[in-house]
C-alpha cells in the first residue's frame, strides 16, 4: 500500500483544505461586514446633514441690480458745499466769484478733473470731500454746477463774459415813467421790510416745544455742521471739547440756537443751510451739547 493512499494521510489532507477553506469564506465575510458598515455609517451622517440642514437661506446679492443715481450738483451743492461756498467761509470760492474761480481753475491744471483732486483729498480748512460721503462723480456734478453758476467754463481758466446791459427806451411820457419809477421804489422799500420782520420774527421765533430728537440731531450734525464742528474750523467749538462748549454753553439754549439761525463769526446763518428746519437746528445743537455733558 503506497503512502499517498494511507486512511491517515488522507485524513490531514482533508482537515487541511476544510481549514483553508473556512479561512477564505472567514476573510469574504470579514470584508463584506467592513463595507457594509461603511456604507451604513456614509448613509447615517447623510441623513443627519439631511435632518439638520437650514430650513431657508438667505441671499443678499442682487444680480443685475442698477446702482443709484448719482446726486446732480444741485443737490450736493446745497447738501454740503453751501455751508462755505455759498458764504465764501474760511476762504472758500464762494458761488458766483468768476474770478476767484478761475484763479482756482487755472491753479489745478485748467480742468475739472485738478479741481476734483482738490475735492477728493481736501484742502487748508476743507476736508476730504467736504466732510462728506459723496461719490466722485457727485463732487464732479458740483464743481460743475458751481463753475457754471459763476460764469465760468469748465474747460477753460477765464470766466465768461457778462452779457451788455440792454439799453433803456425812452419813457414816451416823463411824468408817467417818474411816477411809476416812485412806486416801484414804494414796492420794493415795503417788500424789504416785510422780508426783513419775517427774518426776525423766524430768529426769535421758540423752537418746537417737543422733545430734541439726537439720532436726528447727529444725523444734521454729520450732513451740516461736521466741516467746521468736526475739525475745529474758523474757531468753531469741536465736538467734544468741553472746554470750549463750556462758556457757549452757560449762555443756554435759546442763545446757541439764535446764533445758529442768524450766523456768528464765520458760521454763515444756519450754518449755510437754509434748507434746515429750526428743530433741524436745535437737534444738532443739541447733539453736540451731549458730548461733553
Amino acid at each position: 500500500m503506497s503512502a499517498i493512499n494511507h486512511p491517515r494521510f488522507l485524513r490531514k489532507s482533508l482537515i487541511t483544505r476544510g481549514a483553508l477553506v473556512a479561512l477564505v469564506a472567514s476573510s469574504i465575510l470579514s470584508a463584506g461586514v467592513a463595507v457594509s458598515e461603511e456604507a451604513g455609517d456614509s448613509r447615517l451622517e447623510a441623513a443627519i446633514l439631511e435632518r439638520i440642514k437650514p430650513v431657508a437661506q438667505v441671499n443678499v446679492a442682487r444680480a443685475g441690480a442698477a446702482p443709484a443715481a448719482a446726486r446732480t450738483g444741485e443737490q450736493v451743492v446745497g447738501a454740503v458745499c453751501n455751508a462755505c461756498h455759498g458764504t465764501g467761509a474760511l476762504g472758500a470760492p464762494k458761488v458766483g466769484d468768476g474770478a476767484e474761480w478761475s484763479k482756482r481753475l487755472g491753479a489745478a491744471g485748467g480742468n475739472v478733473d485738478g479741481l476734483l483732486k482738490v475735492a477728493i483729498k481736501g484742502l487748508n480748512a476743507m476736508p476730504p470731500r467736504g466732510g462728506s460721503d459723496a461719490s466722485d462723480q457727485e463732487l464732479r456734478n458740483a464743481i460743475e454746477f458751481m463753475l457754471s453758476k459763476s460764469g465760468v467754463d469748465a474747460g477753460a481758466s477765464a470766466p465768461a463774459a457778462p452779457a451788455a446791459a440792454a439799453a433803456p427806451e425812452a419813457p414816451a411820457n416823463p411824468m408817467a415813467a417818474a411816477a411809476g419809477m416812485v412806486g416801484s421804489a414804494v414796492q420794493a422799500v415795503t417788500g424789504a421790510a416785510q422780508d426783513a420782520a419775517g427774518k426776525v420774527a423766524d430768529a426769535v421765533a421758540p423752537a418746537s416745544d417737543a422733545g430734541v430728537d439726537l439720532t436726528r440731531g447727529k444725523n444734521v450734525y454729520d450732513g451740516a455742521c461736521f466741516a467746521c464742528h468736526g475739525t475745529g474750523a474758523a474757531g468753531a467749538p469741536r465736538l467734544g471739547d468741553a472746554a470750549a462748549w463750556g462758556p457757549r454753553i452757560d449762555q443756554g439754549m435759546d442763545t446757541l440756537l439764535t446764533h445758529a439761525m442768524n450766523g456768528k463769526g464765520a458760521m454763515p446763518p444756519r450754518g449755510g443751510r437754509m434748507d434746515l428746519s429750526k428743530d433741524d437746528i436745535k437737534s444738532a445743537i443739541a447733539y453736540m451739547v451731549s458730548k461733553v455733558q
